[in-house]
């Protein structure tokens, strides 16, 4: 009774000195011109002096009082901020400061004839746009703008640089309102640095669309738009970095120069660089920053907005062999008389080699039989190619805006090849074998141009618009085959020996109409016609020689043709937009005739076909509160076949796969659904959201097999059985640690597709499904230990209905963690780990596993820390191997391939700048 006594007394002890260590903060919102309107909602903010975290936040109750704890004796700052007035801050710091008082904001229209800000306020609410002061968050000297977002309550960024705010990616960073050197976020988090910015401002931005034409669509793009100090305007900024290094046979390098110049509005970037370790441009978030993006942006028949890339085989790399690259651009870009001209222009040069060594296992599911397949083969490539990009955009009056641009490009491409492939049974009896070599040389050119003129009318809402956009493409090339394969049931051999050429071009114009009309206040119409014509060519022609050392003179019929392909569109939309503070709402009901003809010269042969399809689409979210939406959408769309498809051509290029056309293809229809729903609260920081899609397929084109001594021929039909395909992503992230700024995010994924095709004449039945559960940890304060340590467990399952027994289903595990411990000094370790597994199947009998480890360390230099020494050694462990598991129709298939593996390198990186703002 006694200890039971003496708890009860502890425990109200404890509570009363935690009350008294509580205090109330007590206040009444009003409007400052009367003092008598009381401002309702008004949002009241407790943040922690030293470090801007937020600890408590309420809301203003109808008659604009609100109470919040404070819950120790610590420095506050107390923020009241309401749409359309004056932010208000007070320093608590004494008890008594919790009895605030009534509290008087100021209108706008106040605001621009006073000024009554005295101090710095970290996070500001203005209705829909979150702002915060640059300089109130911590950061590293020399930092970059990714380095200030990492550290906002609210914005997360991960390795690859994807920015997520409030739960939702950010598309879109603008530098004082304006687009800088293009359209990825990344153009200027990972490059300006952050000491010139004033103000970040995070906001749900309008599609162009909406701003041009004055109706909203309901689609929005976050966006965080950064006000740069008024003396970081006007300057140079860049960088120059080398490196060197080596494995044990060969020599690895990088280096590059890259600098951004701007005045105002002006802005010029210029680069160039040279590496074998990988590099073969630009990095995509450098790419925009020096003005050169291959991100592409288009308005769909529903209004909604799709980005796309524009970028090719000069713009990255795969992965595999070891490339070298030389890569070099210039840009420009200005607007003038107010914005009235805008004008951005970029030139891009760049050659690429690459050496790649590969090995393919394979095992083909037949009816009552496998067959088992290996090849090896050997290149090399080299590609060269010069781009030209511009965009001219002219505010021709308030209400007519008109863009045009154009891109150009011009390419060589070179390449040879050696393959080996040796096909067997289930028992390991040889069927055929081919050795094939290829070597081709290619020139190519392009050229594509769009105009789109926006018009508002009298009458808001009421808009006409046109668009004109179109494109001209030509390959013109040579290569020679050499190819010898061997089918033993039949004791015969096939030789090839001969000479290629090929000619292609096509022309392609499209055009569109439209006019917008408001209904209601809420609800507008849409209403466009549309018009394409496409005209392509194809001539590939096969040559033999005419003796046995004579010329390639001798045409062969059976592998040359000459074919043209000529596509008519007439479309008409019908759409309905519907917009609330509750719900967007869009129906878009899409009629085309589509026109088809295609010409066989050689065999002066013909065919024409039209089809008329309904394309409808349905989008509809309901938004719950202003952070919290549930939202669907349904898709049909009806997919035309291919030139590739139709065409009734043979090739020999490889003796043992045989594809072939079919003149008889229908469209092929699919519908799509998606279900989603996404919540943000800003007060915890935590997100959340799900994502359920369903797509089904009719008519599906798909390759039906047939084989015969181990040679494959494929060919494409319309399936008459549907194609299923359902995927989930979900994944929830908040703070753990809020004082350690520890964060948390836990993700459930899962994809099933299931399609069919025939294997000499049976129904193959064919399943993917992956299904993986990720989980995250992540500190990123740049001080002590950062890290991001990330796990992924997985199961994947690949079946056949023809050989259900050998089926290729296994575990998967990845994992990988980003290291960082800050040091005196200006000294940084660090520690980067890929790790996956895969485990053995009924089919693979081995595990691949792969462990990736680069240590590394870097010290930093000079006054402003803006020279970096970095030290690193990738793959320190040397199990840096290529490969990859994956279905196609009933094969399942293993590759492997040579990379780039265990080197060490010594990079010295210099940021320089001569903006005052950013020497601050």
């Amino acid at each position: 009774m006694k200890k039971l006594t003496a708890l009860c007394a502890f425990l109200i002890l404890t509570v009363f000195f935690v009350a008294q260590g509580q205090t109330k903060i007590t206040g009444e919102v009003v409007d400052d011109a009367d003092q008598i309107t009381k401002l309702s909602n008004a949002s009241v903010m407790l943040i922690r002096a030293k470090d801007s975290i937020l600890v408590q936040h309420t809301r203003a109750d109808q008659n604009g009082k609100f109470s919040l704890l404070r819950p120790d004796t610590i420095p506050y700052l107390l923020i009241v901020t309401y749409p359309k007035y004056g932010d208000f801050y007070k320093e608590i710091v004494q008890e008594s400061d919790g009895a605030v008082g009534r509290i008087g904001l100021s209108s706008v229209s106040q605001l621009l004839e006073e000024v009554i800000v005295t101090g710095k306020i970290p996070v500001v609410i203005k209705g829909d746009t979150t702002e915060y002061d640059a300089s109130s968050f911590a950061v590293e000297k020399n930092a970059k703008v990714e380095d200030l977002l990492k550290v906002l309550p609210g914005i997360s960024v991960d390795a690859s640089g994807k920015i997520t705010a409030q739960g939702k990616t950010v598309e879109k960073v603008l530098v004082d309102g304006e687009e800088f050197f293009g359209n990825d976020p990344t153009l200027v988090t990972r490059n300006v640095r952050s000491d010139m910015v004033d103000k970040v401002q995070l906001f749900e931005k309008k599609s162009e669309e909406a701003e041009r034409t004055g109706v909203d669509d309901g689609q929005r793009i976050q966006t965080i738009n950064l006000k740069l100090k008024e003396d970081a305007k006007k300057g140079m900024f860049g960088k120059a970095e080398g490196g060197g290094g080596a494995d044990t046979d060969r020599g690895f390098y990088t280096g590059t120069l890259a600098f951004n110049k701007f005045n105002g509005t002006q802005k010029i970037g210029v680069f160039g660089l040279t590496s074998n370790d990988g590099t073969v441009s630009l990095n995509w978030e450098d790419r925009d920053r020096f003005g050169f993006s291959d991100i592409s942006s288009e308005i769909s028949d529903d209004g909604s907005v799709s980005f796309s890339w524009r970028g090719d085989n000069m713009d990255y790399w795969n992965g595999r062999g070891r490339p070298r690259a030389i890569s070099t651009g210039l840009s420009f870009a200005d607007s003038w008389k107010e914005a009235k001209h805008k004008l951005n222009t970029s030139y891009k040069f760049g050659i690429i080699e690459n050496e790649e060594e590969s090995t393919r296992t394979s095992q083909e599911n037949l009816v009552d039989a496998v067959l088992n397949s290996s090849d090896s083969s050997a290149s090399n490539a080299r590609n060269q190619k010069h781009r030209l990009n511009a965009r001219y955009d002219l505010k021709i009056d308030s209400l007519t805006t008109l863009t045009m641009s154009i891109g150009a490009s011009k390419g060589n491409t070179e390449s040879s090849r050696t393959q080996r492939t040796n096909t067997f049974d289930g028992n390991g009896n040889a069927i055929n074998d081919n050795i094939a070599s290829q070597e081709m040389q290619s020139d190519n050119q392009s050229i594509d141009y769009s105009a789109y003129l926006t018009r508002k009318l009298k009458k808001e809402g009421r808009s006409i618009s046109l668009r004109i956009n179109g494109n001209h493409n030509e390959t013109n090339g040579e290569g020679w085959l050499n190819s010898e394969a061997n089918f033993y049931s039949s004791n015969t051999v096939s030789i090839i020996d001969q000479r290629k050429t090929m000619e292609s071009r096509g022309d392609n114009f499209r055009s569109s109409l439209a006019y917008t009309e408001p209904l209601t206040k809420r609800l507008s119409s849409s209403l466009q016609y549309e018009f394409s014509h496409g005209v392509s060519s194809s001539i590939s022609n096969s040559f033999n020689r005419s003796g046995d050392n004579g010329p390639y003179d001798v045409l062969d019929d059976e592998f040359s043709n000459d074919f043209d392909f000529n596509t008519t569109r007439h479309a008409a939309n019908l759409s309905f937009n519907y917009r609330s503070d509750l719900i967007d709402a869009n129906l878009t009901n899409n009629v085309r005739n589509d026109e088809l003809y295609q010409v066989n010269n050689y065999e002066e042969m013909d065919l024409g076909r039209s089809f008329l399809t309904y394309n409808p689409s349905l989008y509809f979210r309901y938004k719950i509160t202003k952070a919290k939406s549930v939202s669907f959408r349904f898709n049909r769309n009806n997919s035309l076949p291919s030139l590739m498809q139709i065409q009734p051509l043979r090739q020999n290029t490889d003796q043992l796969n045989i594809v072939v056309g079919n003149e008889n293809l229908r469209p092929a229809q699919s519908n799509s659904y998606n279900l989603s729903f996404d919540t943000y609260n800003m007060m915890k920081n935590q997100y959340g959201y799900i994502s359920l899609n369903w797509s089904q397929r009719f008519n599906n084109i798909q390759q039906n097999i047939l084989i015969e001594e181990g040679r494959r021929t494929l060919s494409y039909a319309n399936l008459d059985r549907v194609a299923n395909t359902v995927s989930l992503w979900s994944s929830i992230g908040r703070d753990l640690l809020k004082k350690q700024k520890v964060r948390g995010n836990i993700g459930l994924d899962g994809t099933y597709n299931n399609y069919f095709n025939y294997i000499n004449g049976a129904l193959s039945e064919n399943d993917n499904i992956d299904m993986s559960v990720s989980l995250n940890f992540s500190r990123n304060v740049k001080k002590g230990l950062d890290f991001y340590i990330g796990f992924t467990p997985g199961y994947s399952l690949l079946r056949n209905s023809l050989q259900p027994d050998l089926n290729s289903n296994g575990f998967v595990y990845r994992s990988n963690a980003n290291l960082e411990y800050y040091l005196p000094w200006k000294v940084k370790i660090y520690s980067n780990i890929n790790y996956l597994y895969q485990a053995p199947t009924k089919v693979f009998s081995e595990s691949l596993q792969r462990f990736l480890w680069q240590p590394g360390v870097t010290k930093k230099f000079l006054k402003d820390e803006s020279l970096t020494l970095n030290f690193f050694i990738n793959d320190a462990l040397n199990q840096n191997i290529g490969f990859n598991r994956q279905q196609s129709a009933s094969t399942l298939i293993q590759d492997q391939y040579n990379t780039i593996a265990r080197y060490y390198m010594l990079k010295v990186s210099w940021d320089f700048t001569s903006m005052k703002g950013g020497k601050e």
